[in-house]
């Protein structure tokens, strides 16, 4: 089980190795709080969407589900709680159409349940 204290190590050690074109710049000095860890995550997911760098993108989704599935009780909520939600938010924007392909499976039921009832599986 991957707890919150390795979540940040995980995501220092991989998300420089995600991209190489120099996508992800740098990882922020406050990256030493799990809150600050996913939503860097979520943030560098959702700027790869919004360029259509979408393999690199699939990647971080990769990790996502990774930590997720692996991830103690609190990583779980925060997956939950800002990088889906800031999905949800970025699918109001202009990257709806590619979340449907790029979302792993274990992210997917979680995805759709933030999403709520009034919007079916197949206009994600």
């Amino acid at each position: 089980m991957i707890t919150q204290f390795q979540v940040i190590g995980l995501l220092k050690e991989e998300l420089p190795k995600i991209t190489h074109d120099g996508n992800f710049q740098e990882i922020p000095r406050a990256f030493s709080s799990i809150h600050a860890a996913i939503y860097s995550l979520s943030d560098f997911t959702r700027i790869n969407l919004e360029l259509k760098h979408f393999q690199t993108a699939r990647k971080c989704f990769a990790l996502a589900e990774k930590i997720y599935l692996e991830g103690d009780i609190m990583v779980q909520l925060l997956i939950e709680k800002v990088f889906i939600d800031s999905l949800v938010l970025a699918k109001k924007a202009k990257t709806k159409n590619h979340l449907a392909i790029l979302i792993p499976p274990a992210l997917q039921k979680v995805y759709l349940k933030h999403l709520g009832p009034q919007i079916p599986p197949s206009h994600i």
